[in-house]
């Protein structure tokens, strides 16, 4: 998936159209002084009757900003004054500005709308085709759909809104008065607008100036969409953000269009966070195989008897504050070693991933080992190892997707539950035992996510990261230390999409380190959770890689343990095993009847009839995606429901993107609708097939689930025979791989 590198802040300056405008600008040169007399008290009456008249819609419309100002006191002193015309403009006392430097604020307003309209692109989402290696449905019909695009007019210049006539997402940054937002919807067909102002003091103007009445009413009459983002800080307005598009569709953040009306610091500061963070709101979503296996996977856990990490049994506090190390198995991490191995005693140590074989190497024991992955690969990099006693000394940390081929080589688990995964609402729904479950947040995209979050949620205070690069620092060679053999020795390379170089990002230690979107997005989400765990957890940063806000830089070298205590580990072993962690005596059976193939088999074909009949025009497709998006939400109002809402959103979001692209990818309405009723049948065809699947539950395990597909990826449907089945590739032969070190031996130089 690629995404659009424009800034999302364009706009044409207010300023600069200033300067050009016929009317020349004199604030003690307004015309007539009698006519204006005459202007200024006509305005008076009007912004008082307006104003009223706006917070009689809000009243009725949206309560809450009526409630807020219905009685508002302006923060600042706010003077609206006029030339001949009566047109409100507005003076901000303290600063002695104003806001519109012209004699006709409309025109200006206008104007500006009018060329950012006609200049200024739509930002979109492209799909790559994905290359599916175990035979995914998510990813057959999601390729077929990026095949239909292949028939696209190819033009070398972006579409605008005004090309088109019809936007299906506007975020407007900045309201002013509001005279923009008129031509706005005089111009273009706008689906949805989230617009955000977070100046309180300037929607309580605009509330004067603009009809808000009027443009409530036409919005309700046409069943347009709209979302007001007033007065937040930037981080509270993401979140907001992200809320309208998780209830109305994913996909309509992935094509967009953005505008930013007048300048202030406040809206700098926003446009920034949109900037880092937009992406966030497209990404990530899952997809329905994914969460079969996933499902398939936390069912095998519990039947089982592997244990699960308890919410309601702290650790002590001993414990808790012991310092933890959480390595990863970036290239800084080489120069650390030395360290690791001085202090291994004296502290808990988390290895993420390939850490575990290169903490092998290094003679170096961990305390817990993380996985993030459902596939069976994540076994074979383990069974490298050839000292099963260095496996058997370790704690699994993991959640509960983890492949069973991973599980049954740990003789001690501790599983936290995914509250982003359709089963924890499944058994927080029907099983009394998931109140109890801990559950952990954000422990993706990388396993380093897991390393971070995973202590946190544990209960552990005190975080040393070692090796989380997310990235390599700008003038070094490697992605991965050179401890780590199943990079150096066994074959494996870093050419996974993961390790793509696309983004620099600031420097742990100053300079600039290579990065991609997977290590971005991770940098992001650890910077979540020490946000989130900020009261209680101190985590100082010892890689030299990305930064990580919120993580305090700090050089190995600065770190003194000669005082600290050495831990009893044994202790903590037993902690988890006996008391922090929890077996489930649950049958095949009684799991078995959670799953309600029924209801599940009329919840598709509910959706599937949405689109019985095909839509005339643009608007009436958005309307019928953000139906079907919407009623997916509300599935979400009870946990079984929401069971099935995240079993199916994140597929049915990637191809409601598609089909978004493809409903303006060119001004010929027809030829767009037609290519968009392409990719639904396409939407239908998935839904037949996933009724097929869903019935394998709860024994689809990933790559033995391919016993089960009759050697094909879904079923045959008219024009789109099934795929034959991939074979599952091999990261390594461990029958012919065998590690040069036979023993583990633990080093402390």
């Amino acid at each position: 998936m690629t995404d659009s590198n424009e800034l999302l802040t364009d706009t044409v300056d207010l300023e600069t159209l200033a300067k050009s405008s016929a009317e020349e600008f004199n604030l003690n040169n307004l015309g007539n002084v009698e006519k204006l007399i005459a202007a200024q008290q006509k305005m008076s009456d009007e912004l008082i009757a307006r104003f009223q008249r706006n917070i009689a819609a809000f009243e009725v419309a949206l309560p809450d900003i009526a409630d807020t100002f219905r009685a508002y006191k302006p923060k600042q002193t706010l003077e609206f004054f006029c030339a001949e015309n009566g047109i409100a403009n507005l003076m901000f006392v303290e600063k002695n500005d104003i806001l519109y430097k012209t004699l006709n604020p409309k025109e200006i307003c206008y104007k500006q709308i009018e060329e950012g309209l006609k200049t200024i692109p739509f930002k979109t989402v492209r799909y790559d085709n994905e290359y599916d290696w175990a035979g995914h449905i998510h990813h057959r019909y999601l390729n077929e759909c990026i095949t239909i695009t292949k028939d696209y007019v190819k033009s070398k210049s972006k579409l605008t809104p005004m090309d088109i006539g019809s936007m299906p997402n506007c975020v407007m940054i900045g309201v002013g008065l509001g005279y923009h937002l008129e031509r706005l919807y005089e111009k273009v067909e706008v689906a949805n607008l989230i617009l955000v102002e977070p100046d309180l003091d300037m929607f309580f103007a605009s509330l004067h100036t603009f009809d808000w009445d009027q443009l409530l009413h036409f919005i309700r009459q046409n069943n347009y969409g709209i979302k007001f983002l007033l007065g937040e800080t930037a981080d509270q307005l993401f979140n907001d953000m992200y809320n309208f598009y998780d209830r109305h569709g994913r996909f309509l953040s992935g094509f967009w269009w953005n505008f930013v009306h007048y300048a202030s610091e406040e809206i700098r500061k926003i446009a920034q966070v949109i900037k880092k963070d937009y992406y966030r709101t497209f990404s990530a979503m899952g997809y329905f195989d994914d969460h079969l296996f996933g499902t398939s996977h936390a069912i095998y856990a519990i039947e089982h008897k592997k244990r699960l990490i308890r919410n309601d049994v702290p650790l002590p506090e001993a414990m808790a504050n012991a310092p933890v190390f959480v390595v990863g198995s970036g290239p800084s991490l080489d120069h650390d070693i030395p360290f690791l191995r001085k202090n291994q005693d004296k502290a808990y140590i988390i290895a993420c991933g390939t850490a575990f074989d290169t903490l092998y190497h290094a003679g170096i024991q961990p305390d817990f080992y993380c996985c993030t992955e459902r596939v069976p690969q994540i076994a074979q990099s383990i069974k490298l190892i050839a000292d099963k006693s260095f496996v058997d000394n370790t704690i699994l940390l993991t959640g509960d997707v983890v492949h069973p081929y991973t599980v049954e080589l740990f003789k001690h688990t501790a599983i936290f539950s995914k509250p982003d995964e359709p089963f924890y609402w499944m058994a927080l729904g029907r099983l009394n035992f998931a109140r109890h479950w801990q559950f952990v947040l954000l422990m993706n995209p990388l396993v380093g996510n897991l390393g971070v979050s995973g202590a946190c949620f544990f209960g552990f205070k005190n975080l040393y990261l070692f090796g989380l690069d997310n990235g390599k620092k700008i003038g070094t060679a490697n992605m991965h230390s050179r401890y780590t053999a199943i990079y150096n020795e066994a074959g494996v390379n870093d050419t996974s999409g993961n390790y793509t170089i696309e983004n620099i990002l600031p420097g742990n230690f100053g300079g600039q380190c290579e990065s991609g979107y997977f290590f971005k997005m991770s940098v992001r989400n650890i910077e979540e959770i020490l946000e989130l765990f900020k009261d209680t957890v101190k985590c100082f940063n010892c890689s030299d890689g990305s930064l990580i806000e919120g993580a305090t830089p700090l050089h190995s070298k600065e770190l003194d343990f000669s005082d600290r205590p050495v831990l009893d580990k044994c202790a903590l072993k037993d902690f988890v095993a006996q008391k922090k962690t929890m077996e489930v005596d649950l049958s095949e059976q009684e799991m078995t009847k959670l799953l309600d193939y029924d209801d599940f088999s009329n919840t598709l074909k509910y959706i599937a009839a949405v689109f019985d009949q095909r839509p005339q025009h643009r608007l009436d497709f958005i309307q019928k995606l953000e139906f079907v998006s919407e009623y997916i939400t509300d599935l979400g109002q009870t946990p079984e429901g929401k069971f099935k809402s995240f079993m199916l959103n994140g597929t049915v979001q990637g191809i409601f993107l598609m089909v978004l692209r493809a409903l303006y990818h060119c001004q010929d309405e027809q030829e767009c609708l037609d290519h968009a009723n392409a990719m639904i049948e396409k939407l239908r065809y998935f839904l037949e097939d996933a009724d097929v699947l869903y019935h394998f539950l709860p024994d689809f395990i990933l790559g033995p689930h391919q016993e089960k597909m009759n050697g094909k990826t879904g079923q045959d449907h008219p024009g789109s025979p099934a795929p034959d089945l991939p074979k599952i590739f091999t990261l390594v032969d461990n029958e012919k791989y065998k590690d040069k070190q036979e023993k583990f031996v633990k080093k402390y130089e």
